[in-house]
């Protein structure tokens, strides 16, 4: 790992740029004066000082004055450093987590309403936080793209207990209780970008553009947005079950191409 990536990630533990250099100097060279840290660390001597003793009150490093008044220092072992962190970033996070939850549901208003989660990494991330939520069952429809990220965390959920049903589209050989989308050019995706749509215990749903498109998907926890969709992917795994047991798939293909068709030219009169 490149050094100035490593300070950038330090960064993010609440070190500032000349604190994340002095701690990864003293953890390579050992114990060391402030001239030595200085010149291995890049830090200049006018700083140094007030670099040491932020992270020296921090508890990141310690000291030790010889007789003459010269200060040694020694970097806080890197296992020890890190749990530090993570003790401190879990305190911090489980106590941000209750005080949203707070106001989230204090102010939480009884009108319906739908929210945009817009980007892949989003997306993805309030999928997987749905169904790490899920209690009963797991209704999705879902691209082979997005399939392969969530692919874990519906294992997961199965082994939970969960229920899973839905369709997938452009995946081989999906789990167990998933359909397979048979290859049709009745199934089109819109603007040609696939969707997915994920309903969780029939109480919350996302639905938009695949992740992978970086674009938008609509959370809800509206009934009707819920069982509209829902009753989507029924259907649509019926007519899909259906048409792969009729003795003339092409047929049966040809008779649903030419009801939607009538109804679009209906729609458009």
């Amino acid at each position: 790992m490149e050094k100035n990536s490593l300070f950038t990630k330090l960064q993010k533990f609440g070190l500032n740029q000349y604190e994340a250099k002095a701690y990864v100097a003293l953890l390579s060279i050992g114990t060391a004066n402030a001239y030595s840290i200085s010149k291995a660390s890049g830090i200049p001597r006018s700083r140094i000082y007030d670099i040491l003793e932020s992270i020296t009150n921090r508890g990141i490093i310690m000291f030790e004055e010889t007789s003459d008044n010269i200060k040694n220092y020694t970097a806080l072992p890197s296992n020890v450093f890190l749990e530090r962190i993570r003790e401190e970033w879990s305190s911090t996070y489980n106590d941000v987590e209750k005080e949203l939850k707070l106001i989230e549901d204090k102010d939480k208003k009884e009108d319906i309403y739908v929210s945009t989660v817009k980007g892949e990494k989003n997306i993805l991330a309030f999928c997987k936080n749905l169904m790490h939520d899920a209690k009963n069952q797991i209704v999705i429809s879902i691209w082979n793209h997005m399939y392969a990220e969530l692919l874990p965390d519906l294992q997961l959920c199965i082994e939970r207990g969960c229920k899973v049903s839905g369709m997938t589209f452009e995946v081989d050989n999906p789990i167990n209780f998933l359909d397979k989308h048979r290859k049709s050019k009745l199934h089109n995706t819109i603007e040609k970008k696939p969707w997915f749509i994920l309903s969780v215990d029939s109480k919350k749903l996302l639905y938009g553009h695949s992740s992978e498109l970086n674009g938008n998907a609509f959370y809800t926890d509206d009934p009707t947005h819920i069982y509209l969709l829902e009753d989507y992917i029924f259907h649509d795994i019926v007519i899909n079950r259906l048409i792969k047991k009729e003795d003339n798939e092409h047929q049966a293909v040809k008779m649903i191409s030419e009801i939607l068709n009538e109804m679009k030219v209906n729609l458009k009169r």
